[in-house]
């Protein structure tokens, strides 16, 4: 029920957009603000979500995370203030880029091209926060029982979010600055974007061995691991993984570390 309710809060929110951009005759500068709030908006209710979890059932991860890759190393911040500060200074950025290029536009005689309409900024703004807050509320009441390793899924989503978004931003408005068909350019942005979004709301597929094809391509490409068929290299890797993610499962007592 509560991947039932997540889906249909996921679709009302890329839903506004979308519908404001090809049926309420949105702007592409309304479109992005709108985006942008999201965003913003999105990361500030994971923080949420990590504060309370942290609170109600605290693990190693909360405090000491070990994040995937590699070097397997520690952060040497909370995790819930490296997430906050890495969405939001990238978010902070990024508006300040979208407001740069509408300032350089406008100041070309291009305003009325992608000037941004407030009210159906702020009323899109409303309908995106009503709808992030109604899918806060379906996770409330069993948050106590997620594991670290639920909340390191969504924070993880919500970089994704941070990159497609920003990156539609980005691209987005220089299309629209410099083609000469803004709209169908910039259209594809939104359906990528909400296709992507959408898409982050099923189970990721996490297979045990790779597939036969990727490995006979793999093994063929030199080994970063000498010694090792990309068969081994794999399963090393998710044994790796389970490692790191049951290290920041461990409850957490306030001690400074515990025994690895």
């Amino acid at each position: 029920m509560n991947r039932i309710l997540h889906l249909v809060t996921m679709i009302a929110v890329n839903a506004i957009p979308l519908a404001g951009w090809f049926v309420g005759g949105w702007s592409p500068g309304t479109t992005l603000a709108v985006y942008w709030f999201e965003t913003v908006a999105a990361s500030l209710f994971v923080g949420l979500r990590a504060v309370l979890h942290k609170r109600w059932s605290p693990r190693r991860g909360h405090f000491k995370y070990e994040a995937p890759g590699p070097d397997r190393s520690y952060s040497r911040t909370s995790f819930i203030k490296g997430f906050l500060f890495t969405t939001l200074v990238f978010s902070a950025a990024h508006g300040f880029f979208l407001a740069v290029i509408l300032l350089l536009l406008t100041h070309n005689g291009q305003a009325a091209m992608i000037g941004i309409d407030w009210r159906s900024v702020g009323f899109g703004c409303l309908q995106v926060l009503i709808a992030l807050a109604v899918d806060f509320l379906v996770d409330l009441p069993g948050l106590r029982r997620w594991s670290f390793w639920q909340l390191e899924v969504m924070a993880s989503r919500g970089f994704m979010r941070v990159g497609v978004v920003h990156l539609t931003l980005i691209f987005g408005m220089l299309a629209v600055a410099v083609t000469d068909a803004p709209s169908a350019l910039f259209g594809v942005f939104v359906v990528l974007k909400t296709m992507y979004s959408l898409s982050t709301t099923f189970p990721q597929w996490e297979p045990s061995t790779p597939p036969r094809w990727l490995s006979r391509a793999m093994n063929r490409v030199p080994s970063a691991r000498p010694g090792l068929t990309f068969e081994e290299q794999w399963a090393k890797d998710r044994i790796d993984e389970a490692k790191r993610r049951k290290e920041n499962e461990q409850p957490w007592t306030g001690r400074k570390g515990t025994r690895r």
